[in-house]
């Protein structure tokens, strides 16, 4: 009778035919499934979408990488520094524009995604997990990343972060060559072009390194000899690494770029994704399920985690439980870690042999270790080709995160009068940028982004006090010569101007009081008041600082 493989051990069974279909491409297919609805929902709707695709845009039209902002209103005549170091990470997206419009993106956003959670159902078949468990702990995966299923290069650095804790994992405890550890190199060389987020490729390196570290001075016998080895070589590794991340069109410039922001307080508590977790709000459940799960499987399994893994799935939930960005590369650090852990829980470890025992002599609950990719190959190019027969009739954006009929209107009236300026929303400005900027010809450039390094924490204190119609706000908005704004229903500066305005109907001709050209509003989707006394919607303003013809 065969038996179930022990926690953690690789599978014995060999690699499947390359034109066989195989439990992984299932489960990569059924990912796709599941992920891609998102695309009516969050995952097009992050504020920085817009500009993450002119930005290949602006360097096609530039001839080269960017060193100068082009997207956003110069400030005392000049124009931000503004590096794209993200290229290769908003590349794919901009060519799922170009083919599908919204639909092409979310197809790539989906592929990645579920190419990214196959990897981790390939990995735990390899460790010897039943498919059925390694299926189940995908799942849990996928709670754990729900949260950044978002279309944007963040994406890249969850496959990489997993990719990375693998191999180090993997190398600790001798089932990784010196020659595999060699494949962080190009992997580190791709990640710095791809998304700044390559710096967690170091904190695993480090915490790898320490724990080796840690071992060569207090194992005993071979294990201390053994530890000593592999710390000479990680830190080899970790050095050519490093040199890898330089293969950058910045170059060493991309180190202080990245981390110009992450050392400033104000920006950290600026957005909700460098705060902790939102646990009390709908859908909290999937981060206490992950901080549940991870001291239960450890407490409950016969099998204790190497060192590594220990220490990986440790330091990786304090940044989860620290900065909500942060944990979906928890998930996919811990939950590989509580998946092996999990088939040495007696209960666990007994349900699966008496399945292997019911399923015959000579038949296997296990699957092969490796799994061909042509099918999930296919299956990707078949979700991104596809995608053009839905072109315009299934992605949308979130209104109240997005709300592109006013903002529609906005660009609508600006292009009319191209040249002026626009004061908008924080979270507006890509996508302004996205259906406004052009790279020949008259072009919107938006007065505020998420895009805290170039905008500088000055720009952004400003751009609040206006907003919250603090004094003064009349002065710096005739300063930059404002003549359409588009904000939120509820903002101070929405209620003033409304009051302003009394009087004037929405779309009513504009009028003269006192010499000047009057703001009047133009477009209006205010909801009423909530439970809270909040207003919802958007407004749109405008006024003729010169005589409207």
């Amino acid at each position: 009778m065969s038996e179930v493989p022990a926690a953690g051990a690789p599978s014995p069974l060999g690699p499947r035919a390359w034109y066989r279909l195989g439990s992984a491409d299932l489960v990569f297919l059924l990912l796709c499934v599941l992920i891609y609805p998102a695309a009516q929902g969050k995952m097009l709707s992050d504020p920085g979408l817009g500009w993450h695709l002119r930005n290949i845009d602006a360097m096609l039209a530039e001839g080269g990488w960017l060193t100068v902002d082009p997207f956003t209103q110069p400030r005392d005549g000049t124009h931000s520094r503004w590096y794209t170091n993200q290229w290769l990470g908003e590349l794919p997206f901009w060519l799922g524009e170009r083919w599908a419009g919204m639909e092409g993106i979310a197809a790539v956003a989906t592929v990645v995604l579920a190419f990214t959670l196959r990897c981790v159902y390939a990995a735990l078949l390899r460790d010897g997990l039943p498919w059925p468990l390694a299926a189940a702990w995908v799942c849990v995966a996928a709670v754990g990343t729900n949260c950044s299923w978002i279309a944007r290069p963040n994406l890249f650095t969850m496959l990489f972060v997993f990719l990375t804790a693998r191999l180090c994992e993997q190398f600790h405890l001798g089932r990784a060559s010196k020659g595999t550890l060699l494949w962080l190199l190009p992997l580190f060389a791709v990640w710095a072009n791809t998304h700044g987020g390559f710096v967690a490729g170091f904190i695993i390196l480090a915490v790898t390194l320490l724990v080796e570290a840690l071992l060569s001075l207090f194992a005993s016998g071979p294990a201390r000899s053994a530890a000593r080895g592999r710390l000479f070589w990680l830190s080899l590794v970790s050095v050519g690494a490093f040199g890898a991340t330089l293969l950058n069109p910045y170059v060493w410039r991309l180190y202080p770029w990245i981390f110009q922001l992450l050392g400033d307080p104000y920006f950290m508590k600026l957005h909700f994704e460098w705060k902790p977790p939102p646990f009390n709000e709908p859908g909290g459940y999937q981060f206490t399920l992950l901080i549940l799960l991870l001291p239960l499987m450890l407490g409950l399994s016969k099998k204790n985690p190497t060192p590594v893994e220990l220490g990986l799935a440790v330091v990786w939930l304090h940044f989860g439980l620290t900065g909500f960005r942060y944990f979906p590369l928890c998930a996919l650090v811990a939950v590989p870690v509580m998946a092996r852990s999990s088939m040495a829980i007696p209960w666990i470890e007994k349900c699966f042999a008496s399945l292997q025992s019911a399923s015959g002599p000579g038949q296997s609950i296990a699957l092969p270790a490796r799994s061909p990719w042509v099918w999930t190959a296919a299956f990707a190019a078949l979700l991104i080709l596809a995608s053009v027969f839905i072109k315009g009739r299934y992605a949308r954006l979130l209104p109240d995160m997005i709300p592109t009929e006013a903002l529609d209107e906005l660009l609508k009236r600006q292009e009319e009068r191209p040249g002026a300026v626009v004061f908008h929303s924080y979270d507006w400005g890509g996508y302004l940028t996205w259906h406004g900027w052009h790279a020949t010809g008259p072009r919107l450039l938006n007065w505020i982004d998420d895009r805290n390094e170039v905008q500088g924490r000055e720009h952004v204190e400003e751009y609040y006090s206006i907003l919250d119609a603090q004094p003064g706000w009349e002065q710096k908005l005739n300063r930059d010569r404002v003549e359409l704004i588009g904000i939120e229903a509820g903002a101070p500066l929405a209620q003033r101007l409304n009051k302003d305005a009394a009087g004037i109907g929405v779309g009513c001709s504009v009028r003269v009081l006192g010499g000047e050209w009057q703001w009047h509003q133009v477009y209006s989707s205010e909801k009423e008041r909530n439970d809270k006394g909040e207003i919802h919607g958007a407004v749109v303003f405008e006024r003729f600082l010169d005589k409207p013809h």
